[in-house]
């Protein structure tokens, strides 16, 4: 398929420094972000309001307390 042959094209030339990929990773991590509040806002059942610098739901603290995970002893992740 020639789409293919373009995209590993694109692939190679970004991975050389020559070019900016269509989807980046900003762009893909903007993408997960707006589909992941969208799950947050459907689990709470209405609207939310999001400050995206701060990390945090500002109007609905149920909706806030889904964005972030307490894991189990063992089970952290460093970073």
């Amino acid at each position: 398929d020639s789409g293919d042959v373009l995209f590993q094209e694109e692939w190679i030339n970004a991975c050389k420094g020559s070019l900016k990929t269509s989807c980046d990773f900003e762009y893909s991590a903007n993408l997960i972000e707006t589909m992941l509040l969208g799950l947050v806002a459907y689990r709470v059942g209405k609207k939310i309001a999001y400050d995206g610098k701060a990390g945090r739901v500002t109007d609905n603290p149920e909706a806030d307390k889904l964005l972030r995970r307490t894991y189990r002893s063992g089970w952290t992740l460093n970073g």
